[in-house]
């Protein structure tokens, strides 16, 4: 093959292509040669065609002013985003036989489309995009549909709204998705499930009585996210997943009555399921300490059995901690979930103290939860107790517990976390001289936070981090829509409030030694964030090092190269290892 010029793909690299094989096996062929590479493929209903995804250059009536040099000429806000890069391209539809030919573009212009599904007749295909006159600074997200031949896509539901995820019903005359009606309000509105006509109008939400998100919000570093689009059962019938107090289980929702069952559940986090042709659901769950399998059910979620055991000689090899629940009341009674990892050789009763690291997750608004950190569980085999919480922000526990972060970082999730600390403390077998806190995104911010506003611990150690939200509005790929809503202001008529949630402003108060971790990378906490710490704490003369992963962004510690996900795991345990070593066992694993 002619190698790829660097300027037609991402890292010079060659880009990816949609290839078929016959489930038999054999030798795979190509489908797709388009230059910029394509992405999530979708067969018709009658397997004659593909739907794709591909990035296009805009017309030349539409591009940008000529380049003298090797310049970049910006002329839009939403020009950047994490993991991404530039966005000098937009995603488009695309469709091609599956036989082979030429690709056919169905949209086009300076609007991002994703999430392509086909109707069940396949004469349409239902996609999700922005197409507001100010969708360059909106998050907004629609449900559209275009023929199959092209042509002036259909605007399905409204535009002012955060929708995702379609799936069309059986007959064809419905199409399911989840969102909310706010895009403003951004996840900490609770993600309902909604229909709405296959020619648009006709918009119900099915579960705006249910106060639990639709979708999977659990949190982990040994997967990364997947399809959370409802499934049709029937046309009256529709089964998703759902978020609630640390688990996500799969639910149903009946359209005539909108009443939410839980069909397959329990203390784990289920990330993708699939029903099959005799009824049963075949799906993938895991636990916090068991890697994520297979499992098949009857419809009804009884008789319930693995089917895969992939993790099984690696479970052999390692020992993985079952942790303690906590129950934590706030200081104004408020119940906040809470778990606690013991250490590796951990013994009830035996008179030894044990150091401790709380880990905060990011979000704000996600979830910990039943599902594996390879992380903590490492941790823990270093002879560290890990503390992990869901505090008011989390997803989980209902609309007004998610918002209740919005314009008040700190202030109202800090209690909660420590009000955790000081339940495990109860244990009585945590050393509390020996404590460490840390926390990426998110969990970076509230680390910078609670050592400005405490000194309670030995050690800390702040990834992919905020500390100043005045500058997090013109620097971070979502400052401007996310940072507005989330922090309440913009910089040039807010900044005192700004400023009093940035925990750069209570930088002269940090003694806590402090480790920066931060990919070059991450467009979504932009690396001067990181730098305002380091420079910082360093003129003050504190204790501060700064670790720079190069050619990483902000999921670094989810699905960066293998090699820097070691290095930031012995960077960061290394930095407690430091400050308030173990006294572990020599045959930790």
């Amino acid at each position: 093959k002619k190698p790829a010029k660097k300027d037609d793909t991402a890292n010079g690299k060659e880009p990816s292509q949609i290839w078929t094989i016959a489930i038999t096996g054999g030798e795979a062929r190509q489908l797709t040669a388009m230059k910029y590479g394509a992405e999530s493929p979708v067969w018709s209903p009658d397997g004659e065609t593909v739907a794709f995804l591909a990035q296009s250059m805009l017309k030349d009536e539409e591009a940008a002013p000529e380049k003298v040099a090797d310049e970049r000429i910006v002329t839009k806000i939403r020009y950047r985003f994490n993991g991404i890069g530039y966005l000098d391209r937009f995603k488009h539809l695309f469709t091609i036989p599956a036989a082979g030919g030429e690709a056919t573009q169905l949209t086009s212009g300076d609007n991002q489309n994703s999430q392509p599904t086909w109707t069940p007749h396949g004469t349409a295909i239902v996609f999700v995009s922005n197409r507001r006159a100010d969708r360059q600074q909106s998050s907004a997200s629609t449900i559209f549909a275009v023929d199959r031949d092209g042509g002036e896509p259909r605007q399905l539901t409204e535009d002012d709204a955060s929708f995702a995820n379609p799936a069309v019903s059986p007959d064809g005359t419905r199409v399911a998705f989840t969102g909310h009606l706010d895009y403003k309000a951004g996840s900490s509105k609770t993600v309902e499930l909604w229909t709405a006509s296959i020619d648009g109008g006709d918009l119900t939400s099915h579960s705006a009585s249910y106060d639990r998100s639709m979708g999977d919000a659990g949190m982990s570093d040994v997967y990364f996210g997947a399809d959370s689009r409802p499934v049709w059962m029937s046309n009256q019938t529709i089964r998703g997943l759902s978020a609630s107090e640390g688990a996500t289980s799969i639910v149903q929702v009946d359209l005539t009555t909108n009443a939410v069952k839980t069909v397959v559940g329990g203390e784990r986090r289920i990330i993708a399921f699939t029903p099959v042709a005799d009824g049963r659901v075949v799906f993938a769950a895991g636990d916090m300490s068991r890697p994520f399998e297979l499992f098949i059910a009857d419809a009804d979620g009884a008789n319930e059995r693995q089917l895969t055991h992939h993790n099984r000689d690696w479970r052999d090899e390692v020992r993985l901690i079952e942790p303690i629940a906590l129950d934590v009341t706030a200081g104004d009674g408020k119940q906040i979930q809470a778990w606690v990892l013991p250490p590796y050789g951990f013994h009830a009763g035996k008179n030894e103290k044990h150091p401790l690291i709380l880990q905060i997750h990011g979000g704000p608004h996600a979830m910990y939860g039943y599902a594996m950190f390879h992380e903590m569980q490492l941790m823990a085999a270093k002879g560290y107790a890990v503390l992990f919480c869901n505090p008011r922000g989390s997803v989980g526990y209902g609309e007004e517990f998610a918002a209740t972060t919005r314009g008040r970082w700190g202030e109202s999730d800090m209690p909660d976390v420590m009000a955790a600390l000081d339940q495990a403390l109860e244990l009585g077998w945590i050393d509390k001289d020996r404590l460490g806190v840390t926390g990426g995104s998110y969990g970076g911010y509230l680390t910078n936070w609670i050592v400005g506003h405490t000194d309670r611990f030995k050690a800390a150690v702040t990834q992919r981090c905020v500390a100043n939200f005045h500058s997090f509005f013109g620097t971070s790929d979502i400052g401007y829509d996310f940072g507005e809503h989330e922090f309440g202001g913009v910089p040039w008529s807010d900044s005192a409030k700004l400023l009093k949630y940035s925990p750069i402003t209570y930088v002269d108060k940090i003694t806590t030694p402090l480790l920066i971790v931060h990919g070059e990378q991450d467009l979504r906490c932009p690396i001067e964030q990181a730098e305002q710490m380091f420079v910082s704490l360093k003129y003050l003369g504190r204790e501060v090092e700064f670790v720079r992963i190069p050619e990483e962004n902000h999921e670094l510690s989810r699905s960066g190269t293998p090699s820097r996900r070691l290095a930031r795991l012995h960077h960061l345990i290394g930095w407690f290892e430091r400050h308030m070593p173990a006294c572990g066992n020599d045959d930790q694993q």
